[in-house]
């Protein structure tokens, strides 16, 4: 008889679970995700979270649509804390930051040239992609190399070789032919890493090098959906929450 596959379920789907995103944070399913280049990538197809922390710790990616030479139905995982969140909010205050209105100089008729004296200019080519004039946008610090190397997702099999590699190849330690072993997984302190920062996510991409130390109690994303039918409360036990 064949051996039963061991599945890896300390990370779970917020789709089709018994969570929700929590009330006044976005729930950036199907939002667009783009390098810092401004290149698609594709879309957010889902949020990986510990249900125990109720912390989200990676963006599913799918990569259908990505700007790259990439198998079209390949899903990646990003840490939260490599990933930005622009939602539109900063496109006014970006826009008059960065192209405040110029003042009305008056016209020096000595200096009037005919249409043949009017030097031509190129044409601009170094335009700098700004994600906050992009509307809804989860902006990723990613190659398209990192996003070959990265392996692809499979649910309930995200083991801890695989966590590994995805950490190796975001870091660029992670050449191709690159040896994961395990012995190098500690559940306990994996998570401590700045890779899974919720802050730099939600604060607009201010990176962060370390975990503020009262994270656990302000980076609760998501929440046990309240059935009104159960008669339970959010934070308590029932038959489908895992809380």
């Amino acid at each position: 008889m064949a051996l039963e596959e061991k599945k890896y379920n300390h990370l779970i789907e917020l789709g089709g679970s018994d969570y929700e995103i929590v009330d006044g944070e976005p729930d950036i399913r199907g939002w667009k995700v783009k390098n810092e280049a401004g290149q698609l990538l594709g879309k957010v197809d889902d949020l990986l979270f510990d249900p125990e922390s109720q912390q989200v710790r990676y963006i599913l990616i799918d990569l259908h649509d990505a700007e790259f030479v990439i198998d079209e139905d390949k899903k990646v995982l990003a840490p939260i804390g490599l990933a930005s969140l622009y939602d539109g909010t900063q496109i006014q205050a970006s826009n008059e930051e960065a192209y405040p209105t110029p003042a009305v100089e008056p016209i020096d008729h000595s200096v009037i040239l005919t249409v043949d004296e009017i030097p031509t200019e190129e044409p601009a080519t170094d335009y700098l992609y700004n994600p906050a004039d992009d509307g809804e946008v989860v902006v990723i610090a990613v190659s398209e190399d990192q996003l070959i190397r990265l392996p692809a997702y499979q649910q309930d099999q995200l083991d801890p070789e695989t966590e590994l590699s995805i950490r190796h190849v975001f870091e660029g330690t992670g050449d191709v032919g690159f040896i994961v072993s395990e012995s190098s997984y500690h559940p306990t302190e994996f998570y401590d890493h700045y890779h899974f920062s919720e802050d730099t996510f939600y604060s607009g991409g201010k990176k962060t090098e370390s975990l503020p130390p009262d994270q656990t109690q302000r980076t609760r994303r998501v929440a046990a959906r309240h059935e009104q039918t159960t008669g339970h409360e959010p934070g308590t036990l029932d038959n489908n929450s895992e809380l």
